[in-house]
């Protein structure tokens, strides 16, 4: 196995670690109707290094608005949806699996569009370099960074099971991100299930080797989700506000397929990840704002099933009760 340089490895855990003052401050709340500087209402809008707020201002979406934007950035989907339910944040991005772990824990928010990547790949799982592992298959007894409750997760479930196993053929290590990397990186693990940017940055700046690459939506559930307060769809100016919002996000990602470069650089300006990183994830993941539709309902609801069965959550969902239709044409 080779390894990154010590100074690389380190700006790498804290490029994945990193969260913002206001990520820390979302904890203590604010009221959304609150006004902001110049009178304006505040809309709180939760963020990881997805990229969204380079992407909005890259394609100029950000000026002029009716509200003030506070943002609060988030390792990962789980925490985003605790904000939510706690009405902490009003709007936000998270992935397939968070929405159902919110349902299964009863928590008061409600999905409100899709991002619908058109290469339906968002998570892989990666092995270092030299690894013996090199198809899921090969996973059995091993060890297997992932966050619970993440896209990732449930990329593992679904993998897994296209293999013939199950979680309890594996011996998975719940970790955040930041602490995920550290363990791959370190060898404390065997393998890392999780989503991009992240895997392209390891793939890149550690050899990682993907032996998910070549699987599809069958086992990668790539379906995003913008997801707002229940509390906050509840307030009218709010409500109003974050439509205007879902509006930008498909104004933004529909401008980042001709502009990937753009995107990617404004990313790495606001993450701290390699550009060499954002640009090559920008580049791949052309992805289009849309209502919830039947068949996201559907595929969601596979995997709220799957999760279930194999035990994860610890009552079914109906997916469709989650979705709140009408803030997006």
């Amino acid at each position: 196995m080779s390894h990154a340089p010590a100074r690389t490895r380190r700006t790498l855990a804290a490029a994945a670690a990193s969260v913002t003052v206001l990520g820390l401050l979302a904890g203590c709340g604010s009221d959304s109707a609150d006004a902001g500087e110049g009178g304006k209402p505040v809309l709180r809008v939760g963020v990881q290094k997805d990229g969204i707020r380079s992407v909005l201002t890259e394609a100029g979406l950000l000026e002029d608005l009716p509200y003030e934007i506070e943002w609060s950035e988030f390792t990962a989907g789980p925490p985003i949806i605790e904000a939510a339910a706690a009405d902490q944040i009003d709007v936000a991005w998270v992935g397939s699996a968070p929405p159902i772990f919110g349902a299964a824990a009863d928590a008061a928010f409600k999905v409100v569009a899709t991002v619908e990547e058109r290469d339906q790949k968002q998570d892989s799982i990666l092995v270092p370099e030299g690894s013996d592992v090199t198809s899921v298959a090969d996973l059995k007894g091993k060890t297997i960074a992932v966050a619970k409750g993440t896209s990732g997760h449930g990329h593992l479930l679904l993998a897994l099971e296209d293999a013939g196993m199950t979680l309890d053929d594996v011996e998975p290590q719940y970790l955040a991100p930041a602490d995920g990397l550290a363990a791959f990186q370190s060898g404390e693990v065997d393998a890392w299930a999780i989503w991009e940017p992240f895997v392209t940055q390891a793939v890149q700046e550690d050899g990682a080797v993907n032996i998910t690459a070549d699987q599809g939506a069958a086992t990668d559930p790539y379906l995003q989700f913008e997801i707002a307060s229940s509390a906050s769809l509840e307030e009218e100016d709010t409500r109003e506000s974050i439509e205007h919002f879902v509006g930008l996000l498909e104004e933004g990602f529909a401008w980042a397929v001709d502009n990937p470069e753009k995107w990617g650089e404004g990313w790495a300006e606001e993450s701290g990840l390699p550009s060499s990183t954002t640009i090559a994830v920008a580049t791949s993941k052309a992805a289009d704002v849309v209502p919830v539709s039947e068949e996201h309902i559907a595929s969601e609801q596979q995997l709220a099933d799957a999760f279930f069965e194999a035990g994860e959550i610890p009552v079914e969902i109906d997916f469709a009760d989650l979705v709140e239709p009408g803030l997006i044409d």
